[in-house]
């Protein structure tokens, strides 16, 4: 697997960057950033069975899970 992503920029504004990337690339990303781990995937079993027993909280925005 190639270790450099290959990333095209397709639309930039000051609140969000578009961009396309291919699965290779994609991959590499996923992986650099830790979505393969175990204990990742461990949690996202744990929040997916909290979403079906209905124990879900609304939020508007991740900064609210920021400590003040």
């Amino acid at each position: 697997m190639d270790p450099k992503l290959k990333v095209a920029i397709i639309k930039k504004t000051p609140d969000s960057i578009q961009f396309e990337i291919d699965r290779n690339s994609f991959e590499s990303f996923c992986n650099a950033i830790g979505l393969f781990r175990e204990e990742f995937l461990h949690y996202l079993d744990a929040s997916e069975k909290d979403r079906r027993q209905g124990r879900v909280t609304k939020r508007r925005s991740l900064h609210e899970l920021i400590p003040k």
